[in-house]
């Protein structure tokens, strides 16, 4: 397996397309592409993406990711690229004082702000993201937030 890198990029209409091999990293994990890309006089786009790492037939793993330009690029110069692979995952943490866990805050406007020596230290929940940004919950538990997306005990 090889270190990852990009093999190429490409300007498909406004975007840049960017093919990043990302062998060394598990199959269906959550993984963060940041970073972004230049080029001489000025040419920027950065990028951000989460997805899931899945195998071609040949074990290679490969992620397409695109990005905006902020400013457009050139013909004849050449492209640096700066990107970030990393594995994606949370921690839901409950609060915990004198012993105690504290009940889940439905709604956080009836709670007093956290002050100085507040903690939250006993794991709820932990899991992975997955590429359509939803959350695989394992361990159980009520992760923090809202929406469709988030369980609730």
């Amino acid at each position: 397996m090889s270190n990852p890198w990009v093999t190429k990029v490409t300007i498909i209409g406004d975007q840049l397309l960017l093919t990043v091999q990302v062998d060394e990293f598990v199959t269906n994990e959550s993984l963060e592409i940041s970073g972004y890309v230049t080029q001489h006089g000025g040419a920027i786009a950065t990028v951000f993406a989460v997805q899931t790492v899945t195998r071609n037939p040949d074990g290679s793993a490969t992620m397409y990711v695109t990005a905006t330009p902020a400013q457009g690029f050139q013909e004849g110069y050449d492209v640096t690229v700066v990107l970030r692979a990393a594995r994606v995952w949370m921690t839901v943490l409950k609060q915990q004082q004198d012993g105690t866990v504290q009940p889940q805050a439905e709604d956080v406007t009836e709670r007093p702000p956290a002050g100085d020596g507040t903690v939250w230290n006993s794991i709820r929940a932990t899991g992975w993201e997955t590429a359509g940004g939803s959350p695989m919950w394992i361990g159980g538990g009520t992760p923090a937030g809202s929406g469709p997306s988030f369980r609730r005990e």
